[in-house]
């Protein structure tokens, strides 16, 4: 069965020969990857590949999905650099280790190099209309996109929209306190910014499914370690009714949709069910239990990911990581409804054994009839 295929049909609830599998790493523990394949340093790119070693190295491994994504217009990109330690990559130089995005975000990278954080927010105490909205149509954003899709025929394809819909791009621009407060006391302003967030995220994603995504990914963090970041109340009136449009709009025209938060969002999954969400990602095991979440929710959500990047993966021995992705296939895949995948971002911590171990253990006992 191909990758494609097989992805489908877990979410259409068809037969399946496997559980899929995919990936989801930081670019320091993909160039420890790499190291472990033999690939020196400098020699290849992990997100810049020309040469199609990580593709081989994913198909190796039997990921199944691969990822496309809507990149800055060329004007933007010819005047940037690419740094794949930054939470978007693409961004112009502003100081030593300091990018500003497309949107106008400016990020520093943290003492360690290897993830960023916000250091400015361009619409932080400014009206709207001070504001330039990023063009969807800008030319460009989809070269590289056309170009890994002709590649990625036989593998399920999730389309990425360039920005994280709609409480995290919201205080990306004008700050988190800001956000919360406004979402209080200036409710229009907050209609006003997601109407164009709406327009923007709607047409690049409907470019996205022309291109051949088969999903779409809204990522949207509103979960903390064992809280949501905004109580459910607020989100089901100021984010809900935006997402459930986008969706809408998106489903009509065939793609599948899976929504990203990481953290505690139990309190929410009823409401993406209600709205046409497929995949939920990434069910943290620190965070919500995977065997509950599928109990209560199995029968209407694909699971993917549910593997721990926060203990099991970077601090497990071999037999702790083949007991964990045994029990995710048992107790979460007895019905092919999962995609296994570590948790979240792997990591420079973990141990490139143990994420390989990972993927054997699944392809040898996520095959169906369960042999477990």
């Amino acid at each position: 069965m191909k990758s494609r295929e097989r992805v489908i049909n877990a979410i259409e609830e068809k037969n399946l020969d496997r559980i899929p599998l995919d990936i989801w790493a930081s670019y320091p523990f993909l160039m420890k990857l790499l190291k472990y394949f033999g690939y020196k340093e400098g020699e290849v790119h992990p997100h810049l590949d020309r040469k199609g070693i990580m593709d081989k190295i994913y198909k190796k491994l039997g990921i199944d999905l691969r990822t496309i994504m809507v990149e800055p217009p060329n004007d933007f990109k010819k005047k940037a650099i690419f740094d794949p330690r930054f939470h978007f990559p693409w961004g112009l130089m502003v100081d030593v280790d300091v990018l500003k995005d497309e949107w106008g975000v400016i990020r520093e990278l943290n003492v360690t190099k290897t993830q960023s954080r916000i250091i400015s927010y361009p619409l932080k105490n400014k009206e709207l209309e001070e504001y330039d909205f990023p063009d969807p149509f800008a030319e460009g954003r989809f070269e590289t996109a056309r170009r890994m899709i002709k590649l990625w025929r036989e593998y399920a394809i999730i389309g990425y929209p360039g920005g994280d819909p709609f409480f995290s791009q919201l205080w990306y621009l004008i700050g988190f306190s800001e956000a919360i407060r406004k979402m209080y006391t200036n409710p229009n302003f907050i209609r006003r910014l997601f109407d164009k967030m709406l327009w923007f995220f709607t047409e690049v994603s409907k470019q996205l499914i022309e291109i051949g995504a088969d999903i779409i990914m809204i990522a949207d963090d509103v979960g903390g370690q064992r809280g949501m970041l905004i109580s459910p109340k607020l989100w089901r009136v100021h984010i809900k009714p935006y997402l459930s449009t986008l969706i809408k709009e998106l489903k009509k025209r065939g793609a599948y949709i899976m929504y990203h938060s990481d953290g505690f969002i139990e309190p929410i999954i009823p409401d993406l069910i209600e709205i046409g969400v497929d995949i939920l990602n990434p069910i943290q095991p620190e965070c919500m239990d995977p065997v509950e979440i599928k109990r209560k929710y199995g029968d209407k959500l694909v699971l993917h990911g549910t593997i721990s990047i926060q203990k099991t993966l970077p601090y497990g021995n071999i037999e702790d990581v083949e007991n964990e992705v045994k029990n995710r296939i048992l107790m979460c895949g007895y019905d092919g409804k999962l995609i296994i995948s570590p948790s979240n971002q792997v990591l420079v911590d973990t141990k490139v054994e143990n994420l390989l171990i990972m993927y054997e253990v699944a392809k040898k006992y996520g095959t169906f009839p369960l042999k477990i």
